[in-house]
């Protein structure tokens, strides 16, 4: 006599199969996640940096034509490049104020990734006679 209960070691053998596939999916779109979670840390770490090297350029390092480059601890590193503008705003500023006008192109690198930045900064001095 033939019984009905259960399945046939075929359906079993599907049924795992099926199921398989379903975990290699999810588990490929999980190393997909944590590889592009890593990548949007280390932009987010960038552009952090960015903000205080930034803020730093101008009082910790003089604002002048040069080329910065500093090591930032096992993170990675940053090179700052300033170039002078030409003075834009000679008619508007009073005879007694000199202000020079950095361009400032960054460039840090961690993980063997670069990121670029880019920013503009002033000084003025009251030139008193």
């Amino acid at each position: 006599m033939k019984s009905d209960d259960g399945f046939t070691l075929l359906e079993s053998l599907a049924g795992l199969t099926i199921v398989a596939c379903l975990l290699l999916l999810l588990m490929q779109s999980l190393g997909i996640s944590i590889t592009q979670l890593k990548r949007a840390d280390s932009a987010i770490l960038a552009a952090s940096l960015s903000r205080s090297v930034f803020d730093e350029i101008g009082i910790l390092y003089p604002l002048k034509q040069s080329r910065l480059v500093k090591q930032v601890n096992n993170i990675g590193e940053w090179r700052a490049t300033l170039s002078k503008r030409l003075n834009t705003l000679g008619s508007i500023t009073p005879n007694n104020f000199k202000t020079d006008t950095y361009d400032i192109h960054l460039e840090i690198k961690i993980k063997k990734v670069l990121y670029e930045f880019h920013s503009i900064k002033s000084t003025s001095e009251n030139r008193i006679q």
